[in-house]
């Protein structure tokens, strides 16, 4: 495979970046936007969902998944909260669900 066929993967923070490739990104990064909406769901939960929409896949789910999230992330495309770690688009919550903004680690 060339490296025109592979998809850069960053992470808020991370120092080295590693690439996909490009086909399985645009799948699962399609299921991860399909299986969110602004109410945060756990990491386990968002995998389960992912997971149904991808048929025939070859390759770990959660894997590719927390890699695609990452880089989604990084975009601006997902929302992760921290403690518990919760993913979600950008928006409003669903009503009754408030939404928890990402916590900074506090600095000593």
């Amino acid at each position: 495979m060339t490296t025109e066929d592979r998809t850069e993967i960053r992470g808020k923070g991370w120092t080295k970046t590693s690439h996909i490739a490009t086909h399985k990104f645009d799948a699962v990064a399609g299921a991860i936007l399909a299986a969110l909406d602004s109410t945060p769901i756990s990491f386990t939960e968002l995998v389960e969902r992912v997971a149904t929409k991808l048929t025939d896949f070859d390759g770990s789910v959660a894997w590719y998944t927390i890699s695609c999230a990452r880089e989604l992330e990084v975009r601006g495309q997902v929302l992760r909260q921290a403690k518990p770690v919760r993913y979600s688009k950008p928006g409003k919550p669903g009503p009754g669900k408030p939404r928890r903004e990402p916590s900074t680690p506090e600095k000593p």
